[in-house]
């Protein structure tokens, strides 16, 4: 089994990569909705972070800050789930599998993939991408 690694910035274009994979019959992991998924309030992942990092980690809502997990953990716990996933693609009898990490090399998944795939665009255009996606403008918002 090959695991391909596809990584690159917000607004790089991974998500039109990762719908290309998967038009071509390719299963794609995308590491935000397994993190997501394990993270689910009540869920085990939600309770191992809770017992590990303490009510500290919580939101309001009581969900898990995912931000702020990502500042007091090593990035390596995830691996274990993105690990998960891959072989359940595997057992399904994959033989090319596509990881997509924001932070692939950050949490070091790119140990496990080869090859990987970087998508890049210019800072222009990435900026354009970014406020069209989210409805931001360029100019900051002005401070009392």
């Amino acid at each position: 089994m090959r695991i391909v690694g596809l990584t690159g910035g917000i607004a790089s274009g991974k998500s039109t990569v990762s719908n290309l994979f998967k038009a071509s019959g390719i299963p794609v992991v995308d590491a935000d909705v397994v993190a997501r998924n394990v993270l689910k309030k009540g869920s085990g992942g939600w309770k191992r972070v809770v017992a590990a990092f303490g009510e500290e980690i919580l939101l309001p809502s009581r969900e898990v800050d995912r931000p702020k997990l990502g500042q007091m953990a090593d990035g390596s716990i995830h691996i274990n789930w993105y690990l998960l996933e891959i072989l359940k693609q595997w057992a399904k009898g994959a033989k090319v599998i596509v990881v997509d990490i924001p932070l692939l090399f950050e949490v070091k998944m790119d140990k496990w993939t080869k090859p990987i795939v970087v998508v890049w665009v210019s800072q222009e255009t990435q900026l354009k991408r970014l406020m069209g996606r989210d409805g931001l403008s360029e100019k900051m918002p002005e401070t009392e």
